[in-house]
């Protein structure tokens, strides 16, 4: 998959705000949707690049139904498909998820024969205790004596959650005499059994023809610059946030399932909710009145059949507000 669960949760999270010092805090991180829709398998694109890349020009991410790594580097995305090929995209490609900012004024400094612990070891002295919750951005540029990436092939539905796919999907590679750019962030430790603090990087060589997800690497001659922010910007589904994260549990599953299975019919529903009929129902009704889920009464296509049920995932930009952030923080 394109991105790591503690990624994908991290990121949700508000800032606490602080001291500024030496890097940057002015630079808001975007994140396109919430984390839970993307781990339990919204893997549907919901957004075009064209519509998201103005928000910065560092990131990373994945393509529609979870389609390999996406990469951003200087403001150019680009693909990192299961077989180890990196492909420029075009803008009119979709994404389900993305992370993006711009690292203004970065602070660099020259690394030499590290292995990845040792990149973040240094990371976290170059981001001293009093900034050391905020969101990092990371660029690491340089001659690499090795490197381990991945990546995964395009899902089919129903869509099976992140975990799954990992475990079964992901294609590795290794390389040795790398010379190449891996981009990221590093998340801290919230302190939570949702977030998974740490350093999260995708990477391409200098000839832009592989890369992927970098689980391993060491640093034979790079350049590592850093900048960071607490200040979080969300694309989210066209409703109130807050309605979205105050929903109760078993409405929540209700969205899962879906989300997870694609279109469906209320007898499939109840089935793999454990419920009657028309208790199912009333759930997606439910969502369906808040803009979360929508009823295809003529079918898939509209090719005719039994109605079924479907999520929906119309996006806009907006800050967190004081009383989401609270309810986020409580995730």
């Amino acid at each position: 998959m394109g991105l790591d669960p503690g990624l994908a949760a991290a990121v949700t999270l508000q800032r606490r705000r602080g001291t500024a010092g030496a890097c940057s805090t002015d630079d808001a991180v975007f994140q396109l949707t919430l984390a839970h829709v993307l781990l339990d398998g919204g893997y549907d694109a919901v957004s075009t690049l064209a519509d998201v890349m103005p928000a910065g020009d560092h990131g990373l991410g994945t393509l529609d139904r979870l389609d390999g790594e996406l990469v951003i580097v200087d403001g150019v995305p680009w693909q990192v498909d299961s077989t180890g090929a990196a492909n420029r995209v075009p803008l009119d490609a979709r994404t389900p998820f993305v992370v993006l900012t711009t690292m203004e004024d970065p602070l660099r400094v020259r690394l030499r024969d590290m292995d990845r612990a040792e990149v973040a070891a240094e990371i976290e002295r170059i981001v001293d205790s009093s900034l050391g919750d905020g969101v990092v951005a990371v660029r690491l540029e340089g001659d690499f004596s090795r490197v381990l990436v991945r990546s995964v092939p395009a899902q089919i539905p129903p869509y099976r959650p992140y975990a799954e796919v990992c475990a079964t999907d992901e294609v590795r590679f290794e390389y040795h005499d790398f010379d190449g750019v891996f981009v990221g962030f590093r998340f801290p430790d919230l302190g939570t059994s949702e977030v998974i603090g740490g350093l999260h990087l995708h990477g391409l060589d200098d000839a832009r023809t592989t890369g992927g997800h970098n689980h391993e690497l060491t640093v034979r001659d790079a350049e590592l610059s850093v900048s960071i922010t607490r200040s979080i910007a969300l694309a989210l589904p066209d409703r109130s946030m807050i309605e979205l994260l105050e929903m109760p549990a078993e409405l929540r599953e209700t969205q899962r399932v879906i989300v997870r299975r694609g279109a469906m019919t209320v007898a499939g529903l109840a089935a793999a909710l454990g419920v009657d009929s028309a208790e199912a129902e009333s759930r997606a009704r439910w969502l369906a009145d808040r803009g979360f889920c929508e009823e295809l009464s003529n079918g898939v296509g509209g090719l005719g059949g039994e109605p079924r049920w479907r999520v929906t995932m119309r996006i806009r930009g907006e800050r967190i507000p004081a009383r989401a952030a609270e309810l986020l923080a409580d995730l």
